[in-house]
């Protein structure tokens, strides 16, 4: 009976593992309007960033539309993290506040071989990046 008990108890913990593991998490969807509201929050914080003038620094811009949505927000947020490097400690926040926000927008299993590589973008000052990004984001409002 000893074994009948120890037999039991491993399948009792392998079907609670595979309850507890089993199943992948799932990123969960936002809403259409919670999407707003981060995008809205977005463009917020980064009118609060326009007044950065750092001309040594280059950002790799994309300004591709539509259907390469999802690589164009990854590649503004990876260039953020550029900016992460080299930005005041007042501005920080601004750039930590749009990653956040922005972050949950981004689909990692979006992929369209016809999308232009980040770094395949033009490269430009910080003024011409924040630009782009900030009429990219009001692009993805509409």
């Amino acid at each position: 009976t000893m074994c009948k008990v120890l037999i039991f108890g491993c399948i009792a913990a392998v079907i609670l593992m595979t309850a507890a593991y089993g199943a992948p998490l799932q990123k969960t969807e936002l809403s259409p309007a919670q999407k707003q509201k981060r995008l809205e929050a977005s463009i917020i914080d980064l009118a609060f960033l326009k007044h950065i003038d750092n001309n040594f620094l280059d950002f790799y811009t994309p300004n591709d539309k539509r259907e390469c949505n999802h690589t164009t927000l990854a590649c503004f947020l990876k260039e953020l993290n550029v900016l992460k490097q080299d930005v005041e400690e007042k501005d920080m926040e601004h750039v930590i506040n749009i990653e956040k926000n922005l972050e949950d927008l981004k689909d990692p299993d979006f992929s369209n071989p016809t999308c232009k590589k980040c770094e395949s973008n033009e490269k430009k000052k910080f003024a011409e990046f924040h630009q782009e990004m900030t009429s990219f984001l009001q692009s993805m409002q509409k």
